[in-house]
């Protein structure tokens, strides 16, 4: 019987092939466009799954006391007082990537910003599995290091580097005591080098900054199975109210489960990007479901005499719905392995190099990816069904008369009404998907457009963290090369500092004013005598930081911005004094600047304040800026990579201008925009060829019509006007219906922007234009040629 069934599907394919390439085009589309988002929110959602006992896996945060989710900064004694103190924590270890040294083995060198320094506990409390060695052991020394498997190829090759020594800046000798299997792209912690906190507390940096004020530790626990985590969360802040300096009194500390960690840490775009994707989702397969039931409905129609025959020959209903569904059920499998092929090479790719770094590359494990596997093909077989039986019931409850006579070929009445409906609403579905691209588009324009406050196209910026290989000489040699950049024609003014704009971090630290004992958090910054000068911030009152003996590291001047001052409550802030919350010696504020965006694209300009970095040199600068004559930057980057070749690094001279760091902080905004306009394209075009197979069917149905009008008569364009009235009035509706829902979804995504436009009426009927084109285009083109037929091979015809 499935045999019989199938041969007469194959039948009908080969006897409709234009309705069955537009299915089959159709469904490609729409089901690898809903592959790679629906993989990419399934990898968010099933984050970290991985670890068997993840339930029992938990993290800190430092919130307010008034509520809030914080930050992961604890102090760094805290986890010991825990461990100590909490006979519930079975296992606890630290989370620092404090800095990355350079590993060596011979002539293989590499540098891991994944690197992270953790107890020996750390791999009881994430069970990674190991290529090589032993959990229980593997961090036990304080020179132990254990490699992600990636790295220990580079280093290694192939083979097995247990027991090897690595040598860590050329100075330590590192034993390789483990290596970890690959860890699968959506996992929280992925590190590529693990090294020991004992190791790390031997730094005297480190050491400076291990008490109860400074809050930079990171943590994470694996809690006894059936704890009361209310209790365990009090004893763990009675530990801080005990030993908290009195500055750090206004925080506590919460108890937040592992299995939120990947969304706790999502920031705002990467979350309305997974929101997105299952609206979109959504968009999508409604369109498909809704295309495919008006393409059978119209095909089904055609075939009221070939039901009717079955019938009356004794064929039962159960076998006319199964052959129906069988023919779906083919199309919509053949859809969706090609479907599997286009997500894969094409659409994938780009999923990873845009989404990649929130979310982590997409990698498909049959073994832990099986109930996507699953939802696909339960999918395929729901649609099969729905697109399939929907139409099958209403044929079979229509007499069998009135089929074998052909006084129902024409569709008409409430099918017709309900087919209206239906393409009504995939056109709605898809002009919200336009207006959606178009108001995106407008919006990232005008904050790309939109003046950050700083010059933002002329400043090339030189990386200086090149891990040069004689850093005296180097120091030495930088010198000089400043000299020539203070008396070079075409260089205005530079610029040696550890922050750039698009590169402050998140430093921040509390300050009061002395004289009103108001306290205003702040982001911080250094800067030299150049800084404000090179990048074209204008200093609007006071001056700017210079080398003569008035700024000094001594002095503690600062400059803050109108941000700051704004938030002191001052109008003018030159002069007064503010010291840290913390405590210590006071800053004068000799500057104020104006407003700019340092760090958050986009984003509210928060208070900054900014200290005097001293004389220019090499020893803690990040970059050197340039702010170069227009047309002149090639020969003066051409000059300064010739010199930095005499003080040679382990990388290599690099640079770039501050416009494409701009950029790159809308890289994200960019790729929705690109996911935005690939998904308005792809309902759009479902659509449209959902539209052009139904009017080519119910055009077939109308040949005997056509022939007669124009026999008594007829214009060309009045009978196409006729015949396509009909469905631009509907893609008319589509568009109007679809304005207030679009401006409610967009109205709410734009409140996360500081800047942001104003929905106009023009967005709108620039994409109820667009619509009304590809339908008019689509309908037009059929129903002109169907006009200009000969009528008497028409007639004929019938």
């Amino acid at each position: 019987m499935i045999r019989n069934y199938l041969k007469t599907a194959w039948r009908q394919f080969k006897k409709n092939k234009l309705t069955t390439g537009i299915s089959v085009t159709a469904l490609v589309l729409g089901f690898s466009t809903v592959m790679v988002l629906a993989a990419m929110v399934y990898q968010f959602k099933t984050a970290d799954s991985q670890f068997a006992h993840r339930d029992n896996m938990y993290y800190l945060r430092s919130v307010p006391k008034e509520g809030g989710l914080g930050g992961m900064q604890t102090t760094y004694p805290l986890l010991g007082e825990i461990v100590k103190t909490c006979p519930q924590v079975v296992a606890a270890s630290h989370y620092q990537q404090w800095y990355q040294p350079w590993l060596k083995n011979g002539q293989h060198e590499i540098q891991d910003n994944t690197t992270a320094f953790v107890d020996t506990a750390f791999l009881k409390v994430f069970p990674f599995p190991l290529k090589y060695g032993n959990r229980e052991s593997a961090l036990a020394g304080k020179f132990s290091i254990v490699l992600s498997e990636e790295n220990a190829e580079k280093l290694f090759g192939n083979e097995n580097p247990l027991g090897k020594t690595i040598a860590a800046d050329d100075t330590t000798l590192l034993t390789v005591t483990g290596v970890l299997q690959h860890i699968p792209g959506n996992t929280s912690i992925k590190p590529g080098v693990l090294l020991t906190t004992a190791f790390l507390e031997d730094s005297p940096g480190f050491k400076d900054n291990v008490n109860w004020y400074n809050g930079f530790a990171v943590n994470y626990l694996r809690i006894r199975p059936g704890t009361d985590m209310m209790a365990l969360e009090t004893a763990i802040n009675k530990i801080v109210r005990l030993n908290y300096s009195k500055e750090r009194q206004w925080e506590q500390v919460i108890i937040r489960p592992f299995s939120r960690h990947f969304a706790d840490n999502a920031d705002e775009v990467g979350k309305s990007v997974v929101t997105g994707s299952l609206g979109t989702i959504l968009f999508i397969l409604t369109i498909l479901v809704v295309n495919l039931i008006n393409l059978n409905a119209g095909n089904l129609y055609r075939r009221a005499k070939e039901v009717a025959v079955k019938k009356i020959v004794g064929g039962s209903k159960r076998g006319i719905i199964v052959q129906f569904f069988t023919e779906n059920l083919l199309v919509v499998f053949v859809s969706l392995a090609l479907a599997v092929l286009f997500s894969y090479f094409l659409l994938v790719p780009f999923i990873n190099s845009t989404f990649g770094a929130r979310f982590g590359d997409m990698e498909f494990s049959l073994n832990r990816d099986y109930p996507l596997v699953l939802l696909f093909l339960l999918l395929a077989f729901v649609i099969a069904a729905i697109v399939a039986v929907l139409p099958a019931i209403r044929m079979l409850s229509l007499k069998i008369s009135d089929a074998v006579k052909g006084k129902i070929v024409s569709g008409g009445g409430r099918t017709a009404y309900v087919r209206n409906i239906f393409i009504t609403l995939q056109f709605l579905l898809s002009v919200i998907i336009i207006y959606v691209a178009i108001i995106l588009a407008r919006q990232l324009n005008y904050m790309k457009a939109g003046s950050l406050g700083f010059n933002k196209g002329d400043v090339a910026v030189v990386d200086l963290d090149l891990a040069f290989k004689d850093p005296k000489t180097a120091s030495s040699r930088f010198n000089v090369i400043l000299n020539k950049l203070r008396n070079h024609a075409d260089v205005k003014s530079f610029s040696v500092n550890r922050f750039i704009p698009t590169a402050y971090g998140y430093n921040t630290n509390a300050f009061v004013d002395r004289s009103a004992q108001k306290e205003v958090w702040m982001f911080q910054g250094g800067a030299d005598a150049g800084y404000f000068q090179t990048y074209d911030i204008p200093v609007s009152e006071g001056r700017p930081f210079d080398n003569s003996a008035a700024d000094s590291i001594e002095t503690r001047n600062v400059i803050i911005n109108k941000a700051a001052e704004k938030a002191f409550g001052w109008t003018n802030a030159v002069g007064r004094q503010i010291i840290p919350k913390s405590g210590g010696p006071s800053y004068t504020i000799i500057g104020v600047t104006n407003d700019f965006v340092f760090q958050n694209f986009p984003g509210k300009v928060e208070p900054l304040i900014h200290y005097y970095t001293g004389k220019q040199a090499l020893e803690g600068a990040a970059f050197l800026s340039l702010n170069i004559a227009k047309g002149k930057a090639q020969p003066v980057l051409s000059m300064l990579e010739k010199e930095f070749k005499e003080m040679p690094g382990k990388r290599a001279f690099n640079y770039d201008f501050i416009s494409d760091r701009v950029s790159k902080q809308y890289q994200m905004l960019d790729s929705i925009l690109k996911m935005t306009q690939y998904a308005g394209f792809i309902t759009i075009f479902i659509a449209a060829i959902g539209m052009l197979g139904l009017i080519t069917i119910l055009l077939r149905l109308k040949v005997k019509e056509i022939g007669v009008r124009k026999i008594l008569g007829g214009s060309v364009a009045g009978i196409a006007t006729l015949l396509s009235k009909s469905f631009l009035v509907m893609v008319m509706i589509a568009s109007v219906v679809s304005v207030p829902l679009a401006s409610l979804i967009m109205g709410a995504w734009l409140q996360h922007f500081t800047y942001r436009i104003t929905i106009s009426w023009w967005m709108f009927l620039g994409g109820a234009l667009m619509t009304l084109l590809v339908a008019l285009i689509t309908v037009g083109t059929q129903t002109i040629k169907a006009a200009m037929a000969n009528p008497v091979k028409s007639l004929r015809s019938e």
